[in-house]
């Protein structure tokens, strides 16, 4: 016992040591995305029972609300490139904050008159969450970039950073999930929709105390380069044409594009299993706390396996989780004696547990993978990667959908679904070689010191540029004095 409380406190003061006052603001923007998922059963009722939407449909529609997601790269080079009211992340977290909040308020009172109202709304939801993921995103990012200059280890800088961040958002998931289902017994999807505006407005408040080193307007000039759009463009296109970088994109793309079967899940559980709102509920807090689990797994005990070894033993696993819904979807778990819940609740413990472990070594590869100056951009286009294949999986889950005839009424080829698309998990297995750690560290080293000699000559120039203006202004100011 003596034993582990002193390695807990060893751990403390390690963190306390790094501890920097920007992994507040990054908690808080992972924490409020994490939260809002709260309404997420409500939103799945709504487009089932007020609108009678079929799975695919379903499927179809979510997908179009998320396209915000794909595009982050232009959010990301709008908020490295164009600080506004005089900051780079601050000013539009409260922004979007705000937007994030009314799109709720919205969906609240219009949300439930139409269905393409209702799209609306949670496409600007989504536009608004999307674009405050990425200002937090480049914070961490450039968090991570500052503690590697002080640690020989970058990979345990990364793996920490987004430990904390997609480990604090699973938390906020996991808080939203304990209520969401008990929730509907007692409030309308309405009130929850309601409820749920208000952690973005509780991140508007905090966001307000985040301190940021204010830019000067003076110092803005065309010649720094985190100034300059299309130098940030260039800087990113340079980067990404490196074959180091674009494989293993790639990659992660056709990873991530495995078919969904999220829609179709959700309607069998509440018309063939049966399952109530509190039970999906406590469906979606196994799913957070496991969540949590693999996160911690990974970064006390997986941080330093290296990504191909761990890539493909999680990979293998998970197809194997992903098939064992063939018992529940043909009724064998009945057969063998075991109860649909306790079927469930195991096995969505060790498909988003085994899920999580694969996924996350994808994003502290994304996270070591950024550049100076562009680190919002260049995050965000990984990880709009993922969500565009994540996207595409919808989209191929709903045409699988359509093509076999399982819908609403007929779940009789559910099991030849989950066949196919678990095929999409084990396809990139082959082409994983393209990763090579080592060979990207060191592109983005020489990237880094190739951007500090630009980045010299430009404050070198932004400086010759500033004493001029002083030059000027002395003078007019002598010349005003004379003649008066």
């Amino acid at each position: 016992m003596s034993i582990m409380f002193d390695k807990l406190f060893r751990q403390f003061a390690q963190f306390y040591e790094s501890f920097n006052p920007s992994y507040f603001i990054i908690a808080v923007v992972a924490l409020s995305q994490g939260v809002q998922h709260l309404a997420d059963l409500s939103i799945n009722y709504m487009l089932k029972d007020d609108f009678g939407l079929s799975p695919a449909m379903m499927g179809l529609y979510l997908s179009y609300t998320t396209t915000p997601w794909i595009v982050k790269p232009f959010w990301g080079l709008i908020t490295d490139s164009k600080p506004l009211f005089g900051y780079r992340r601050k000013s539009y977290i409260i922004l979007f904050g705000i937007f994030d909040a009314l799109g709720w308020i919205a969906l609240s009172k219009y949300g439930t008159d139409s269905l393409y109202s209702a799209l609306l709304l949670l496409f600007l939801i989504q536009l608004s969450t999307c674009f405050v993921n990425v200002v937090g995103e480049a914070i961490l990012v450039e968090v991570a970039a500052q503690a590697s200059r002080q640690q020989t280890n970058f990979q345990h800088g990364a793996s920490k950073n987004v430990s904390i961040f997609f480990g604090v958002r699973a938390f906020g998931t996991l808080i939203s999930a304990f209520f969401s289902g008990a929730l509907l017994h007692y409030f309308t999807k309405q009130e929850i929709f309601m409820m749920t505006a208000a952690f973005p407005s509780l991140l508007v408040l905090v966001s307000f105390f985040y301190v940021e080193e204010k830019v000067d307007p003076r110092a803005l000039d065309q010649n720094d380069r985190r100034n300059n759009t299309m130098q940030c463009i260039k800087d990113f296109w340079t980067f990404f044409q490196n074959p180091l970088i674009y494989k293993p994109v790639a990659l992660i793309f056709c990873f991530m594009m495995a078919p969904s079967s999220s829609t179709i899940m959700f309607f069998f559980y509440t018309q063939v299993l049966g399952f109530e709102p509190s039970f999906l509920g406590q469906l979606k807090f196994v799913y957070a706390l496991s969540t949590i689990l693999g996160v911690l797994l990974y970064n006390n005990y997986l941080k330093d396996v290296p990504f191909k070894k761990i890539f493909i033993t999680t990979t293998i696993l998970y197809y194997f989780c992903y098939q064992s819904m063939i018992i529940l979807v043909t009724r064998k778990n009945v057969e063998w004696g075991i109860n649909d819940k306790f079927f469930c609740l195991g096995d969505s413990v060790m498909l988003q547990l085994v899920g999580e472990l694969n996924l996350t070594p994808i994003l502290v590869l994304a996270c070591r993978m950024c550049p100076k100056n562009i680190e919002a951009t260049m995050y965000a286009m990984l990880m709009s990667t993922i969500n565009f294949g994540s996207t595409l999986g919808s989209q191929w889950g709903a045409l699988f959908l359509i093509m076999l005839g399982v819908n609403q009424n007929d779940y009789s080829k559910l099991w030849l679904f989950i066949i196919l698309t678990g095929v999409f998990i084990l396809m990139p297995l082959p082409w994983v070689g393209v990763v090579q750690e080592d060979k990207i560290l060191k592109s983005r080293d020489q990237q880094l010191e190739e951007t500090k000699q630009k980045d010299c000559e430009s404050d070198t120039v932004s400086t010759s540029n500033l004493r001029q203006e002083d030059d000027q202004q002395q003078l007019l100011s002598e010349n005003e004095q004379q003649k008066s």
